[in-house]
C-alpha cells in the first residue's frame, strides 16, 4: 500500500514515519537465491511471459538494445558546516571583501585566498545572511560571520564536475579541511539537499508519455518542448516547487543550450554511448526538509540508503505506467517497462568511471575565446576594410598602442591588469603570491607545520 501523505513534492511522517516507510526499500533487492531462481529471459520460475516486463536483474540477450545505464550516482551536493568563523580569518575576508569593491582593477585583483590547494576567488558582495562568498571550480562557499547556533557558519555547493572526479566522500573531506582552517566547527557536514541520478540511452518514444501515465504524490508538473528542434520534447518536470521534485530531461540538449558540462561525455562512452544517441536524465531533487523527514543528516546517511533512496522515489513518490483500460485505479495500474529498468538500476549498477582530467580553475570554454573572443578583431578590420588577417592583427596593435597611450602603463598596462583580473575570475593566477604580508604568512604556516610535524 503506497503512503498517500506524501503530496505536493513534502513528504510526512504522518501514519507510521517517512523513515519507516523508506527502511522498507531496503529490503528490496531480492536474495541470492531468490536471484538465482529465475528463467534464463528473467522471469521468476513460473511466472507468465506474457505481460512480463524484463528483469533488470538478470537481462535478456537484447536488453541492452532497449534500455542502457550510463552513469548514476549524486549529480548534486549541498552541505552546511555549524560553528564559528574564526576573528582573524572575518577580518581578512571583510578586507578582501572591500579590495574586491574598490573602483580600481588593480586591487580588485587581489581579493583572493589560498586555501589548503584551493585559490578561491573572494566576492564583491555576499549573499543574504551569508556575507562572504568564496568560490572556484571545486566548491561555491558561503560564508556567515554571526555567532547564531540556529544559522551554518557556511553552505557549499560542491560542484558536480568535483563530484565526478573525486566522489562524494573525498569532496567532503577535502572540504572539511578548508572549513576547520577558517573556523571551530561543531560535528561532520550536515547535508541540504542532493541530487540523484540516472543517464540511460533507450529506444522508447519519450515524447509519447501523457501527463496521465504518471502516478506521483506530487501535483504539479509540466511538459517541456524546445521549438528550435527537429525533436521538440525535451522533458518532465514533476513536483516543481516542493522540497522533493523530479526531472526527466533530454541531457545532451541541456548540455549544448545550457550547462556545457561536455565531461560528461567521456564518462558516457566509457559505459558504451556511441555519441549519436539521446542520452535521458532522470534526476530527483531532494531538499532540506525532505531529507530531514527521511532521516538523512549526514553524507554517511545517505551513502548508507542510497540504493534504497532511489527505490522509494521510483516506486512510492513517482512511478510511470502502463494505463489500464479496465482499471480506474490508477495505483494499481502496472509499471511501464522502462520505470521498471530504472527502478531497478541499483540492484546490477553499473560501472562508475571517475573522470580522469579535473581542474579546480574556472576556464573559459575555447568557442568564448576563439570565436566571440575574435569579436573586437574582425570588427576592426571590417571597419578599416582589412581582408588579410596578418596585416589586420598588425594594423589593431598599433591603432590599439597609440589609443592606450596616454592610459597607466600604456597599451601593455591594460593588458596586465585585464590579465590579472581574469586570473582572479578563472583561479588561475594567484596575484598575492609576492606580497609581502602574504610571504610572510605563509612562512609562519609553513614554520607552524614543521613543528607540530616534529612534535614540539
Amino acid at each position: 500500500m503506497r503512503n498517500n501523505n506524501l503530496m505536493d513534492g513534502n513528504l510526512s511522517d504522518e501514519s507510521g514515519g517517512v523513515s519507516i516507510a523508506l527502511s522498507e526499500f531496503v529490503t528490496v533487492r531480492p536474495s541470492d537465491g531468490e536471484r538465482e531462481n529465475r528463467a534464463p529471459d528473467g522471469r521468476a520460475i513460473g511466472e507468465s511471459i506474457q505481460g512480463t516486463p524484463p528483469s533488470n536483474t538478470v537481462p535478456s540477450n537484447d536488453k541492452s538494445k532497449h534500455f542502457k545505464p550510463l552513469l548514476l550516482g549524486i549529480d548534486s551536493l549541498y552541505v552546511s558546516y555549524y560553528g564559528q568563523l574564526a576573528e582573524d580569518w572575518d577580518k581578512k575576508l571583510f578586507e578582501l571583501k572591500e579590495k574586491a569593491q574598490s573602483e580600481e582593477e588593480k586591487e580588485q585583483a587581489l581579493a583572493q585566498v589560498t586555501i589548503g590547494a584551493h585559490l578561491f576567488e573572494v566576492r564583491d558582495k555576499g549573499m543574504p545572511r551569508f556575507p562572504y562568498v568564496l568560490l572556484d571550480n571545486c566548491f561555491f562557499i558561503k560564508i556567515n560571520r554571526g555567532k547564531s547556533s540556529k544559522l551554518p557558519m557556511a553552505h557549499i555547493q560542491i560542484s558536480s564536475e568535483y563530484l565526478a572526479a573525486v566522489g562524494p566522500e573525498a569532496a567532503v573531506q577535502d572540504l572539511s579541511f578548508i572549513m576547520n582552517t577558517l573556523g571551530l566547527v561543531h560535528g561532520a557536514a550536515t547535508i541540504s539537499r542532493a541530487d540523484l541520478f540516472l543517464d540511460f540511452t533507450c529506444i522508447d518514444d519519450l515524447s509519447t508519455i501523457h501527463q496521465p501515465d504518471w502516478v506521483t504524490r506530487a501535483n504539479l508538473m509540466a511538459k517541456y518542448f524546445d521549438c528550435r528542434l527537429d525533436d521538440p520534447f525535451t522533458g518532465w518536470v514533476i513536483g516543481m516547487g516542493g522540497d522533493l521534485h523530479a526531472r526527466l530531461y533530454e541531457k545532451v540538449v541541456e548540455i549544448k543550450t545550457k550547462s556545457r558540462k561536455t565531461w560528461l561525455f567521456s564518462l558516457w562512452q566509457a559505459n558504451g554511448w556511441q555519441g549519436d544517441e539521446k542520452v535521458w536524465r532522470m534526476e530527483f531533487q531532494v531538499e532540506k526538509q525532505s531529507l530531514k523527514q527521511l532521516q538523512i543528516f549526514s553524507l554517511s546517511n545517505l551513502l548508507e540508503i542510497q540504493a534504497a533512496l532511489w527505490r522509494y522515489l521510483t516506486d512510492d513518490w513517482l512511478r510511470l505506467t502502463t494505463p489500464s483500460l479496465t482499471d480506474n485505479k490508477r495505483d494499481r495500474w502496472p509499471n511501464h517497462p522502462l520505470w521498471d529498468d530504472i527502478a531497478n538500476v541499483y540492484l546490477s549498477p553499473v560501472d562508475q568511471p571517475r573522470l580522469k582530467r579535473f581542474r579546480p580553475e574556472r576556464l573559459p570554454h575555447d568557442e568564448r575565446i576563439f570565436i566571440h573572443g575574435l569579436g573586437g578583431l574582425t570588427s576592426f578590420m571590417a571597419r578599416e576594410g582589412i581582408e588579410d588577417f596578418s596585416e589586420g592583427v598588425g594594423e589593431y596593435l598599433h591603432q590599439a598602442n597609440k589609443f592606450h597611450e596616454h592610459s597607466a602603463g600604456g597599451l601593455c598596462g591594460y593588458i596586465q591588469r585585464k590579465v590579472k583580473s581574469k586570473g582572479r575570475k578563472y583561479n588561475t593566477i594567484n596575484n598575492r603570491q609576492n606580497l609581502v604580508g602574504d610571504i610572510q604568512e605563509r612562512n609562519q604556516k609553513a614554520g607552524d607545520y614543521r613543528r607540530i610535524k616534529e612534535g614540539e
